[in-house]
């Protein structure tokens, strides 16, 4: 059978081991025996015995029939085979798939594979929003900065029909890639290019797809492979070494994670903005005003309810910046005491490092502050009461109308320069500029991302 995956034409093949039928005839007969076949996955015979629950049965709430009962070894949609679990979310799991498309002397290509959960509205947002961004693009550098689905379908379980997104396979997000470095630090030379391919990424998703991603952080950053072999060793291992799993109070199996990929080989590895879940197609006759962006990302132009648009990214991004230079976040009083979002103190605390808004923001904050939206989104906090306004849901107002700060004693004592300690001389000097073009109050005198990629700190030495 050697012999066969050496030669990439069918009709050779056919003619070999057929020498007494007319190749015309024999090759209109499917090939099936040819293609690609199932593979042995191994499956650990013995379940965990421990009490607590793991993975995603950790979650509060979870609900066993909403996730798709996936084993490794099961082939869905005829076509990729599960091998090995990935990773898990509230919503979903992601698996390690092989593509069985394709004959078997072919290159074979192994892909993540994400199996939403019953009616689950994320991943269908995922995958409509996903198709304003173009498959490929070759006249625009930054398309390959941004990852997406390949393709999805549906398939069905007891409990209802689950949709399947397929993507490249990645090795492990940029919060996870930090530690391969001395102190979970990326070396500068690198994290300035790392910063630039993520700025250009940006600029398309702004410019071309006229989009906003509106959750970025680590997490949704993905590093790619720096060398194939890597992906391909680790799912010839999968082969040998079978999940552990524990069977849950409705006989699910929920297995554990294999997802570890093993020391760098060498730094070539490219970073991806991924997760389109909550990205937002902007149309031109709306303004928007519902809150997006995790708390401590959260530009203030959404927190003011002023209407946001690409600038939230430019905040977003440029507060990502402490988490990449510093190993730590920007703000400290973002959460009160128990650890409920609190929009006054985070306020407070922008005030005390980028100064205070402009009168006109705060102006535009108040003729929009009847704008309302539904349904209603319930407030993080003790009350957990249902909103439909920006001050409601982050309980303003937070300026008097002469444009004052209500709530002074939250201000703390703090100055931007000396949050970046990590740097110093001329790198500390661009890296306040730079971020100085981002974190403006204002979202219309931001830099957009394509400026901000140019930035002097950001070029080679």
């Amino acid at each position: 059978m050697a012999s066969l995956r050496r030669s990439a034409d069918p009709l050779s093949i056919c003619k070999r081991l057929h020498k007494t039928t007319p190749v015309t005839h024999l090759c209109t007969r499917n090939l099936s025996f040819l293609r690609r076949k199932p593979l042995i996955i191994p499956h650990s015979q013995n379940p965990l015995l421990r009490d607590e629950p793991v993975e995603e049965a950790e979650f509060p709430g979870y609900r066993s029939e909403d996730y798709y009962p996936a084993k490794p070894g099961e082939i869905l949609a005829d076509r990729y085979q599960l091998v090995t679990k990935l990773g898990w979310g509230m919503a979903s799991t992601v698996w390690l798939a092989r593509d069985m498309r394709g004959y078997r002397w072919q290159q074979e290509t192994v892909v993540a594979l994400k199996i939403g959960n019953t009616n689950c509205d994320a991943e269908e947002h995922e995958c409509t929003v996903e198709r304003h961004i173009p498959p490929s693009d070759a006249m625009q550098e930054g398309r390959i900065f941004l990852r997406t689905a390949l393709e999805s379908f549906v398939i069905e379980s007891k409990a209802g029909k689950h949709l399947c997104l397929v993507y490249e396979a990645m090795r492990e997000s940029m919060r996870d890639f930090r530690w391969r470095f001395v102190d979970a630090r990326i070396p500068l030379s690198l994290m300035k290019l790392y910063i630039r391919m993520l700025l250009v990424g940006l600029d398309y998703l702004h410019r071309v797809c006229r989009m906003v991603h509106t959750d970025l952080k680590l997490d949704n950053i993905m590093m790619t492979f720096e060398d194939p072999s890597v992906l391909d060793e680790f799912t010839a291992l999968q082969l040998q070494m079978p999940m552990d799993y524990k069977i849950d109070y409705a006989g699910r199996y929920v297995y554990l994670c294999h997802n570890e990929f093993g020391p760098l080989r060498k730094v070539r590895n490219i970073p991806k903005i991924v997760d389109f879940g909550s990205a937002i197609k902007l149309n031109p006759d709306a303004k928007c005003i519902w809150p997006i962006q995790p708390h401590h990302y959260r530009a203030p132009e959404v927190i003011l309810g002023c209407g946001w648009n690409t600038g939230a990214d430019v905040w977003n991004m440029g507060i990502l910046l402490w988490n990449l230079l510093q190993g730590s976040n920007l703000y400290t009083q973002v959460y009160d005491a128990q650890g409920y979002y609190n929009a006054r103190s985070h306020l407070a605390e922008m005030i005390a490092l980028f100064g205070t808004p402009p009168p006109e923001m705060l102006a535009r904050a108040r003729e929009m502050s009847n704008q309302r939206w539904s349904p209603k989104i319930r407030m993080t906090g003790c009350n957990g009461k249902l909103c439909d306004t920006v001050e409601d849901l982050f309980d303003g107002p937070f300026f008097d109308d002469e444009g004052k700060f209500l709530y002074p004693d939250l201000i703390p004592e703090r100055k931007l320069a000396d949050t970046l300690s990590l740097l110093d001389g001329k790198d500390k000097e661009n890296f306040l500029d730079l971020t100085g073009k981002m974190l403006v109050w204002d979202p219309t005198e931001r830099s957009t991302a394509a400026e901000l990629a140019e930035h002097p700190a950001l070029q080679d030495d």
